[in-house]
This record gives structure tokens, C-alpha cells and sequence, in this order.
């Protein structure tokens, strides 16, 4: 099945967000995990991530409560959660922390591009979808 392309935007957000799981994975297979590492996924997530979270919180997510679908967005909210507190703890020190972020977060876009887009497709609607691809256009994150 193709994509919405008024959701392009946060699909093309993922490929970035593998990219970094990608690198945090070969770090730490290489016993190469540093602060400067964590420092770089801080500033991918305060410039990426977190405007991509912020889009699928304030606009898919509520739009799927209302249609019923709490398993999908507490699932969502509950891994968007502990990705933040995965990216703390490493910049406190455990930075094995930061192998488990590069894990779930790699998993985590998996998840929304098999399982909470299809959804949002098919239920949140044209406006809700207009509205996201206004705020995650196609071609850049959407911190950008």
C-alpha cells in the first residue's frame, strides 16, 4: 500500500531517525559509544525528533482517541517517553542507555510505518492529514 503523501513528511523524518539508530548500532557494536555521540543524537532529537513527535502528539494522536484508538496512541505516547528518557540517562553518564535509544527508536519508526500510519490513514481524516503535512512537509525534518 503507497503512503498518504500528505504524511511524506514524517516518512521522511523516519529515514533520518534510522539513519541515527543506524549509527548509534554500529557505535556500539564497536565499543565506540562517547559523549560525543550522545551529544550529536541530542541535537538530531531537539531538531528532528522532537518537532516529529510534537506533529504526531498535537495532530494524529488526539484524532485517534477520538476515533478509539487508545492502544495506538499509548502505545505511541509511551515510546516517545522513553526514548526521551533513554537520550537523558545517556547524557547523564549511561551511555548504554544510548544503545537502547538507537533500539527503540529504530523500532519505533517500524511501528508507525507498519502499524500507526496505516491507521491514521484510514481513520484521522483530510483535515488532520492536511494539517501535517503542513507542519511536516515532504524533503526535511520537520525541525527544520
Amino acid at each position: 500500500m503507497e503512503r498518504d503523501v500528505r504524511l511524506h513528511g514524517l516518512t521522511s523524518d523516519h529515514h533520518h531517525a534510522l539513519v541515527l539508530a543506524s549509527r548509534i548500532k554500529e557505535a556500539s557494536t564497536g565499543g565506540r559509544l562517547d559523549a560525543a555521540l550522545v551529544a550529536d543524537a541530542r541535537r538530531r532529537y531537539e531538531q528532528e525528533l522532537a518537532p516529529h513527535f510534537a506533529v504526531e502528539e498535537e495532530e494524529l494522536l488526539p484524532a485517534l482517541a477520538a476515533r478509539g484508538r487508545h492502544d495506538l496512541v499509548e502505545r505511541t505516547l509511551r515510546e516517545h517517553e522513553t526514548l526521551r528518557g533513554h537520550l537523558a540517562a545517556a547524557e547523564a553518564g549511561e551511555l548504554a542507555r544510548l544503545e537502547a535509544f538507537g533500539q527503540l527508536l529504530e523500532a519505533h519508526v517500524r511501528f508507525e510505518e507498519r502499524e500507526l500510519f496505516p491507521v491514521c490513514e484510514a481513520l484521522v481524516g483530510d483535515e488532520v492529514l492536511a494539517r501535517v503535512a503542513e507542519r511536516a512537509p515532504k524533503g526535511k525534518p520537520a525541525g527544520y
